[in-house]
């Protein structure tokens, strides 16, 4: 792969975190390095790519490496050490969902003067081949530069128009890290690399079955929880239907649904004002009690790389009712942490959902073995892995 030179100067450093104010992890690598993580999607944006940038960050903090995220400013954004934002964040809908990208005046030498200023070791691109700012990423890093692939998707005109443009960005990257083995795929059907797996990570102390109970959680029945973006590829309006047709069989139980977004007032139309589905809007710290204290996690998501949030029930001990797709099938098995449906089935959806509310043996069971699977993707393990990845670019670097 094409190597790029590193530029030297006497540039000042930006400030960091010091290391002593972290807990160390228990492993230690060869010696403390400079990462720059760019990504178009950073809070207050909420997305799995979101919660995967942040946790790494504060993991390799924890291993005394020194971390700054580079992302842009977006509407509600506070400021957080660390974190450098250039340019403004835009939505647009594009592919059933709503992606982001960066615009603004001189951005290319904001980001080259950030990158100066950085002196990184390493920098690593989330979602490479989006425009804006991955993109320039590529183009002006000084230093070796890892990309990691989150999205499945089933086409994309924009890659089959340019290819040749794409290719040769991801020809500079000197580790091409895809999530699961379905975001290879998607992009095999357009590019060649030399792909390594390395899965999104959960918080496995943070999400357990002991999380404080939401008050919005109700007692005296059974909860079935959704939490996503109100994004149409999430599934909503099926399990909403899905859920009439639970009640329509004399089955008790509340719908909380967590999550927003500029459809909600469609989704809302589409409950209809049942006393029995509660929108809670977005929330954050709450996460694991949503999960911890409701029945099932219905997940009726028509596309996905990963089961980022399927793992965050598992770690609860929460059962999990979801599509039958590719992402969902790199992190679960039917019948054994969760039962898998045909996608956008709404009969099949209330099957399931009808089949865990009677069977609360099968519910535990569910819930056992997906809290002993999410382990396995603990951000110890996962951040280690990608950390191996930059010493042995690093080394390669060095050698050639």
């Amino acid at each position: 792969m094409p190597l790029l030179k590193r530029k030297l100067g006497h540039a000042r450093r930006l400030e960091l975190m010091p290391a002593a104010s972290l807990p160390m992890a228990h492993v230690q690598h060869a010696r403390p390095l400079r990462i720059a993580l760019v990504t178009e999607y950073y809070y207050p944006h909420l997305g799995g790519i979101c919660e995967h940038v942040h946790f790494f960050a504060r993991e390799a903090r924890r291993y005394g490496h020194q971390v700054d995220i580079i992302t842009s400013n977006i509407r509600g954004a506070r400021y957080e050490p660390h974190v450098i934002r250039i340019g403004k964040s835009q939505p647009i809908y594009a592919n059933g969902s709503q992606a982001r990208f960066t615009w603004g005046y001189e951005l290319r030498k904001a980001l080259k003067r950030v990158f100066s200023l950085g002196q990184y070791d390493i920098i690593h691109v989330h979602s490479p081949l989006s425009p804006v700012l991955p993109v320039l990423a590529i183009e002006e890093a000084n230093c070796p530069v890892v990309g990691t692939f989150h999205t499945y998707f089933d086409r994309s005109i924009g890659y089959a128009i340019g290819k040749r443009y794409f290719q040769k960005r991801l020809d500079q990257l000197h580790a091409a890290i895809a999530v699961s083995h379905s975001t290879t795929i998607a992009l095999n059907r357009y590019f060649e690399a030399n792909w390594t797996i390395v899965p999104n990570g959960i918080d496995t102390d943070v999400f357990n079955p002991h999380a404080p109970r939401p008050a919005a959680l109700r007692t005296d029945v059974p909860v079935i929880l959704f939490l996503g973006r109100f994004d149409p590829r999430n599934g909503l309006t099926t399990l909403i239907e899905s859920f009439k047709k639970v009640r329509g069989r004399n089955r008790e139980a509340q719908l909380v649904v967590v999550g927003d977004g500029p459809l909600r007032k469609h989704y809302y139309r589409a409950a209809g004002g049942d006393p029995d589905i509660t929108f809670v809007g977005s929330v954050l710290g709450e996460r694991p009690g949503y999960y911890a204290h409701s029945a099932m996690y219905a997940c009726p998501t028509t596309k996905a790389s990963f089961g980022i949030t399927l793992l965050e029930s598992m770690a609860c001990e929460t059962p999990v009712v979801c599509s039958d797709i590719y992402g969902f099938r790199d992190v679960v098995k039917h019948e054994r942490e969760a039962l898998m449906v045909h996608c956008g089935d709404i009969d099949d959806l209330s099957d399931a959902l009808v089949r865990l509310l009677d069977d609360e043996t099968l519910r535990a069971r569910l819930g056992k073995r997906g809290r002993q699977e999410a382990e396995q993707y603990s951000w110890a393990k996962v951040t280690e892995a990608v950390l191996d990845i930059y010493t042995a670019v690093l080394r390669r670097n060095t050698h050639e």
